[in-house]
């Protein structure tokens, strides 16, 4: 392999595992329980989640 191929794997790499990083940080600080149109929700309790997953 030439230097050039070594540098734009090794780059690529880092932009590949540091966007799944930066994704596992996301979900983690904004969890899908609290986000989107059911988390928007005030009618709705964690028991009526937990109702709504088992169906």
């Amino acid at each position: 392999m030439t230097g050039i191929a070594i540098v734009m794997m090794t780059l690529f790499c880092l932009v590949i595992w540091g966007g799944l990083a930066l994704a596992v940080v996301h979900m983690l600080r904004h969890p899908d329980e609290t986000s989107g149109h059911l988390g928007d929700d005030p009618n709705l309790s964690s028991e009526v989640l937990q109702e709504m997953e088992r169906a």
